[in-house]
């Protein structure tokens, strides 16, 4: 069974890099405030979208964790008993990760009304020298590391769960209907939102407490587990060694969802960059859904398949590290750019970016991270979050993002 799928790393990497250069952007651009959200110009419209996609890292995770599953029930023996031990250890670790970041180095929480920004710590504190704590709002906010947590401790139990119904007769059409019949009760989301938001006025912390992790306006698990199950279908389908099977099965199913949200965007009122949860959030999603499963069947076939010994290009092994060892750019990139900031303001006080320069800005910042991992592999990665991680699961079990830090897993 294959350890690892260099198509994973790049595309991985890939979200991890547009990701770096439109969160320095967005958050730098002087005119943010100002923006007309009923008619927008399209490059905002666009960087909208791509701040959208946390749902790719949903998909390429739940293929890389349910191959590690795989291939820790059917090679290394591991009973259900020692797989959730290690898979829970994982994921709290990732939540542990995720609470600190949004709490310390995360970027701000947008308020356009009040033409404000909710900032993390020291995000704050580089950006205006003000020392401040954090608030209700950014613990009860649901960012992608959070829901790439929970993704990862609800698929371990979703695996478990499925070998001991079917035992051996598991098939990936179990995880697909299990994906789409979660995605279309994803909808639930549209009418339960109001009722979040009602809580969240009120402070009413009991249906906060269980609406918040389901339905909240920010990557909740409606629908983001889904994405996760799809992943796992696509990792089932990956074990049978059977890539025209593969392709038989992913393709109508992307295309088709695909097709059905672009058409539904296109029907519906454009409310996008509102953010409201609505019938256009839920053509968005449904877009997303096929999406991802094209770009990840590409990047498996050009990657993996077309040549299984390629090597990878400059430019391509440039963004597979960001999918290597990203999450600890990813922790700092939001503290990191307003430093850089507030240095360059020290000493040119009007400075300021339009929509090109923000854009220009993110995308420096993102290329000078990209050469510091080119340095930072010949030490295998050592001391970053990936690798105290690493360090930590290697006491529960096999750890393949140890050996993949350090070069050995193929």
């Amino acid at each position: 069974m294959k350890k690892n799928y260099l198509g994973l790393d790049v595309l991985r990497g890939l979200g991890i890099f547009v990701l770096l250069t439109m969160h320095t952007a967005f958050y730098h651009f002087e005119g943010l405030y100002d923006l007309d959200l009923n008619n927008p110009p399209p490059v905002v419209t666009v960087i909208g979208l791509m701040l959208m996609f946390a749902g790719i890292f949903a998909m390429v995770s739940a293929i890389a964790h349910t191959t590690q599953y795989l291939r820790k029930r059917r090679q290394l023996g591991y009973d259900h008993a020692k797989l959730l031990k290690y898979n829970t250890i994982n994921a709290l670790l990732i939540l542990v990760v995720a609470y600190l970041y949004f709490i310390f180095t995360g970027p701000g929480i947008v308020n356009m009304a009040a033409r404000s920004m909710n900032n993390s710590i020291f995000v704050e504190w580089f950006a205006t020298g003000k020392l401040i704590g954090t608030n209700m709002e950014r613990l009860w906010y649901i960012d992608s590391l959070v829901m790439l947590g929970t993704n990862v401790l609800l698929m371990g139990l979703v695996f478990v769960a499925l070998e001991k119904l079917f035992k051996k007769k598991v098939t990936p059409t179990h995880y697909l209907i299990l994906g789409l019949a979660f995605f279309v009760l994803s909808m639930i989301r549209i009418p339960l939102y109001p009722l979040y938001l009602e809580a969240y006025e009120s402070k009413n912390w009991l249906v906060l407490s269980v609406l918040n992790p389901l339905v909240s306006k920010n990557n909740p698990i409606f629908p983001y587990f889904s994405f996760a199950l799809i992943g796992m279908w696509i990792a089932m389908l990956l074990a049978q060694k059977d890539w025209k099977r593969v392709v038989k099965n992913v393709l109508p199913v992307g295309i088709t969802l695909f097709v059905v949200g672009v058409v539904a965007y296109l029907v519906l009122p454009d409310t996008m960059l509102q953010r409201g949860i609505d019938p256009i959030w839920f053509a968005i999603m449904t877009a997303q859904l096929g999406l991802f499963q094209l770009m990840i069947v590409f990047a498996l076939w050009h990657y993996d398949i077309k040549n299984p010994k390629l090597k990878l290009s400059p430019l391509s092994k440039f963004i597979a590290r960001f999918g290597v060892a990203g999450l600890s750019i990813f922790f700092i990139e939001s503290t990191f750019s307003a430093m850089v900031a507030r240095i360059i303001r020290t000493f040119i006080p009007t400075f300021s970016l339009d929509i090109a320069g923000s854009l220009l800005f993110g995308l420096s910042l993102a290329v000078f991270w990209g050469f510091v991992l080119i340095l930072w592999e010949k030490k295998n990665y050592k001391y970053g979050i990936e690798y105290f991680i690493a360090k930590t699961l290697r006491k529960y079990g096999k750890s393949e993002k140890q050996e993949k830090l350090e070069g050995k897993l193929q």
